[in-house]
């Protein structure tokens, strides 16, 4: 049937693609909870002081890279705003021309999970309370967790970016198959970055990539079957 020249295009089912096949994946998240709590409990108890001190001696001895890495800029928020608002506008411009498609859907999801999970993660650094690696290096007495005790210097657990990066990256992964060794190669590189800068300690990035899945899934069954965020 021919529709009027400018006339958007009504909302329909999305169609059966790969993002809406999953089965398990929730169960499998879920199931993983337990590795995952052991894998960091194990790096608090045994990896996070060797590997932090290891990455002092062996890089900050060199003075360009103590230089260069106490400068980063924190972007994570201007990151969060550019792709919920780029997203956001991809969303509705994707639904005015074709409805809800996976494509538009994608576009939600990116909008919503991006927030959500910068979100997530200030409400948990406070309830762990866990100093900064860089600030643990100059009073290593400190180490361990402070619950519902942070403060500027406490707020290392769990990584911020892993949180953020990785609940990007699960929806990339969702929509887009074809994108998931990019996305696999994005959050190794994240992880090595922030732990060959001192800036978190391993289990850090570790409970961070858990932490993201999660807002993901979570993004997903609550906001992800429907018409507009």
């Amino acid at each position: 049937m021919n529709r009027p020249k400018g006339t958007p295009i009504p909302a329909q089912k999305v169609p059966h693609t790969s993002a809406r096949k999953r089965p398990g994946y929730e169960a499998a998240l879920l199931a993983g909870l337990v590795p995952a709590a052991l894998a960091t409990w194990l790096c608090v108890a045994r990896l996070d002081i060797p590997v932090a001190r290891f990455v002092w001696r062996a890089l900050y001895a060199n003075k360009a890279w103590a230089h260069y890495t106490s400068t980063l800029p924190d972007a994570l928020l201007l990151l969060v705003a550019c792709v919920s608002a780029a997203s956001y506008a991809l969303f509705r411009q994707r639904i005015s021309r074709h409805g809800i498609d996976a494509a538009a859907l994608s576009y939600k999801m990116l909008a919503i999970a991006a927030p959500a999970a910068f979100a997530a993660k200030a409400l948990l650094k406070p309830v762990f309370g866990r100093i900064n690696t860089r600030e643990w290096l100059m009073a290593p007495q400190e180490y361990g967790f402070q619950w519902f005790g942070a403060d500027g210097r406490h707020s290392g657990f769990p990584s911020g970016h892993m949180v953020v990066v990785t609940a990007m990256a699960a929806v990339v992964w969702r929509f887009h198959p074809r994108c998931r060794p990019a996305c696999l190669a994005l959050l190794l590189l994240l992880a090595l970055a922030l732990i060959a800068t001192d800036y978190h300690f391993l289990s850090d990035v570790i409970a961070g990539a858990y932490a993201g899945l999660v807002v993901e899934a979570v993004t997903w069954r609550t906001a992800g079957r429907g018409p507009a965020p």
